[in-house]
């Protein structure tokens, strides 16, 4: 564990989306955490240069989803449903604050998410990633609006996520104490419980690591689940046992972690639609 503090109020809190209209509720998490701390938002909009590249081939399509007319899709169209997902965005973020004492800012950038989304995260305490995007820009779809960020929302957001759980992997080390910190803070703000991950080991030393996390997760409903080792590929595999992070979860984890260089873990976190948390 360690002394240095979950946040610091004067680096900005970073969340990186490339859906604006699915990644309302990451934004409601973020702010909240950011009232809490007294810290501002850095929202990162990563514009797909994979997709952009697609919808200049000779065979991509988009599909109407109401009446199945199909017609074809180029980078300029898709380019004009990203920035109108931009406007939505800078919207959204104005309404923030006017609701909050929250400062904001957008930054508009262009590259393959999750190494965006990592860059963006670097030179920061706390970063929010949320890989929401999976149909191409522009499909006709049901998309649910943002939901205004404020006192009632937040509100609603505690009510919303009080059965949903926040996880996070501690192995005893300063990294993943410090997300676990942070894990916690949230867990109190939104009222909601943590599933707390351990890398197996003696009886003795799990009986250690739950007490570290009892102290710094006060005043929070635990569940504790020991995995093989400590890498996020096992949360992968119990994923399919329906005991890993799913629809509405927050992930949790050490920006540093070894983890994150591995790539059965990097491809995790990819295929992941909930968010994630990454702490320095």
């Amino acid at each position: 564990m360690t002394d240095r503090a979950p946040a610091d109020a004067t680096t900005p809190i970073v969340v990186a989306i490339n859906a604006a209209r699915r990644c309302g509720q990451t934004l409601e998490l973020a702010t909240a955490l950011a009232t809490s701390v007294g810290a501002d938002l850095e929202v990162v909009f990563v514009e797909d240069a994979d997709l952009l590249r697609l919808a200049d081939l000779p065979v991509t399509r988009e599909i109407d989803r109401i009446s199945g007319m199909t017609r074809e899709l180029d980078s300029r169209r898709m380019l004009r449903a990203l920035h109108c997902e931009a406007r939505q965005l800078r919207r959204e973020l104005a309404r923030i604050g006017r609701a909050s004492a929250v400062r904001s800012t957008l930054r508009v950038v262009r590259g393959h998410y999750l190494t965006e989304a990592l860059a963006a995260s670097a030179s920061v305490d706390v970063a929010f990633v949320h890989n929401a995007r999976r149909p191409l820009p522009g499909e006709h779809q049901s998309r649910a609006p943002l939901r205004p960020i404020g006192g009632p929302a937040r509100g609603g957001a505690r009510r919303a996520a009080g059965g949903i759980p926040l996880w996070t992997l501690f192995d005893g080390s300063p990294a993943s104490g410090r997300a676990l910190a942070i894990a916690a803070k949230l867990a109190r703000t939104l009222a909601c419980h943590l599933v707390v991950v351990l890398p197996v080991g003696g009886v003795d030393e799990i009986e250690r690591r739950k007490r570290e996390v009892q102290i710094a997760a006060d005043k929070v409903t635990l569940q504790y689940l020991v995995v093989a080792d400590n890498r996020l590929s096992q949360l992968g595999q119990l994923g399919q046992l329906g005991k890993a992070p799913g629809a509405g979860s927050l992930l949790v984890l050490a920006r540093k972690s070894p983890d994150l260089e591995d790539s059965a873990a990097r491809s995790y976190l990819e295929s992941l639609t909930v968010p994630v948390v990454l702490v320095a």
